[in-house]
């Protein structure tokens, strides 16, 4: 039975609104395409447990139904009203949680056979190896985890500069973006992933360009990690060149930031000057100048005759 997709509700007047909605619903059967790609020849989805983290309203998810008969889904997100209508829409069969800024999540450890994350790294910052090491928490010994991350194919757009692994690490972009206009941007080297998250995940493939970012497929090792310890940089020199470049373009974005808050200020200084003006032009202003002249003086003698008083007493 298909199920409602929260995002048809919108409106389809404009020829760019109709273009939006077509793309979104074509991402959820290229996103499961993607994932089932990447796993083994011989993976079933039959009594197995899944988790999609960052499902939103269950893009993805909806496309496994027919899987959900025979394997439980669960779909996890931040956004309340995103889990709401996952559950409105496609609980039973699937299974939904809400989740907060940082972990943990409410499973036990070793819950999950596969986890994926889609659309996730690509945005997370201070807490993106938290949630890493979270989600090596909830996965079965062995179990996967399947993460796309973006890189070379998007530099340009995110960065504007052409890419060069040899300065991007994991660096952070548009760090003040607010996430009702998308949030941080997060680009990710292939060489700083497998030395980062390969010291908690064996990396088994990384599939490239598949919308535009790379994907990675990761086994759960049998590790006991810290946040420090996948963060702790490696012998490579890149990893240093990378902290130099983030340095300096986070140091850019402040520095734009702080030029844009006072233009802003000054915008608004003028638009407060320019209603003034326009108040103090008016024929009413211009009538009642008498009365604010008689107001002023009044005010003046009594100030006067209290300083008087003071100085007597």
């Amino acid at each position: 039975m298909p199920h409602p997709d929260p995002h048809t509700a919108a409106s389809s007047d404009t020829e760019w609104q109709r273009t939006f909605v077509a793309c979104w619903m074509q991402l959820g059967p290229e996103t499961k395409e993607a994932i089932v790609g990447l796993l083994p020849d011989d993976w079933s989805f039959a009594g197995k447990r899944v988790l999609d983290f960052g499902s939103g309203p269950g893009r993805t998810l909806k496309e496994f139904v027919p899987e959900a008969q025979t394997g439980e889904f669960w779909g996890i997100d931040i956004d309340a009203a995103s889990v709401d209508q996952l559950r409105a829409t496609l609980c039973p069969p699937m299974h939904a949680a809400r989740c907060g800024y940082s972990p943990p999540l409410d499973f036990e450890p070793g819950s999950f056979d596969l986890v994926w994350a889609i659309s996730v790294f690509t945005h997370l910052t201070d807490n993106s190896i938290p949630w890493l090491l979270e989600l090596h928490r909830v996965l079965k010994p062995g179990g996967f985890l399947i993460a796309n991350y973006m890189g070379r194919w998007i530099s340009e757009l995110v960065a504007g500069e052409p890419w060069d692994d040899t300065r991007i690490g994991m660096n952070v972009f548009r760090h003040t973006h607010p996430w009702s206009e998308g949030g941080p941007l997060v680009l990710i080297s292939d060489w700083w992933l497998r030395e980062h998250w390969g010291r908690a995940f064996e990396v088994v493939d990384i599939a490239p360009r598949i919308h535009n970012s790379s994907w990675a497929l990761l086994r759960k090792r049998d590790v006991s990690l810290t946040a420090d310890d996948v963060a702790r940089p490696g012998d490579d020199r890149r990893e240093y060149q990378a902290v130099r470049h983030n340095l300096a373009r986070a140091q850019r974005e402040i520095e734009g930031a702080e030029a844009r808050l006072a233009a802003a200020q000054r915008d608004a200084a003028e638009q407060l000057a320019a209603v003034r003006r326009s108040y103090e032009d008016s024929q009413s202003w211009r009538l009642t100048r008498p009365l604010r002249e008689i107001t002023r003086r009044v005010r003046a003698r009594r100030t006067a005759a209290r300083d008087s008083s003071d100085d007597v007493t």
